[in-house]
């Protein structure tokens, strides 16, 4: 055999290059989605940092409302709640910089003018401690989770980021519940 012709036999033309992988390796830059669609990690990153936003919205909410109700046990309920949202954003905060992008912080403007509103809705309901009024801007404000994390799931997000969003969704479904299901019991 031709040591010319096999470069592996010719000891005069040193090592055969090896191809470094690593050099070639890119960033994931996408993920694949539960149903086949193609994720871009700013798509992933903005998906999950709306669901931060709407999870610090319910822990300022939740804060707000415990501050608001007579109920010693809805007080609980409430910082409970509030307690939940806070890991929420922490598990979905965690999420995003594993992507190597920066997470949300902070709630929203909208989150903010529903405070006011239950705010102003306790203070014209007379002692400004009105149980059931709280209760009913809570659920509208468990409507709005639901629905922001309905959304987001439709979408079909990848698996790893699916499990956690699931499992927070049905957490909140079983407090939009139990929020429910105190204002009907308050409202008699």
């Amino acid at each position: 055999m031709n040591s010319f012709l096999n470069p592996l036999m010719n000891p005069n033309l040193g090592a055969y290059p090896m191809h470094d992988a690593d050099v070639d390796a890119e960033p994931v830059n996408q993920f694949e989605g539960r149903m086949g669609e193609i994720w871009s990690k700013d798509d992933l990153t903005n998906s999950l940092n709306h669901l931060i936003h709407i999870c610090r919205d319910g822990q300022e909410g939740y804060l707000q409302a415990a501050e608001h109700v007579k109920s010693a046990w809805l007080q609980g309920l409430f910082q409970q709640f509030s307690t939940q949202r806070e890991q929420f954003a922490t598990e979905l905060t965690n999420l995003v910089a594993s992507l190597g992008e920066e997470p949300a912080s902070g709630a929203t403007v909208a989150g903010a003018l529903h405070r006011t509103w239950i705010d102003l809705r306790t203070a014209v309901s007379g002692d400004g401690r009105d149980d059931a009024a709280v209760l009913d801007e809570c659920e509208r404000g468990e409507d709005t989770a639901k629905d922001a994390y309905e959304t987001e799931l439709n979408k079909g997000l990848p698996d790893h980021i699916d499990r956690v969003v699931q499992s927070q969704y049905q957490d909140i479904l079983r407090s939009h519940n139990q929020v429910r299901e105190a204002r009907d019991a308050f409202a008699h």
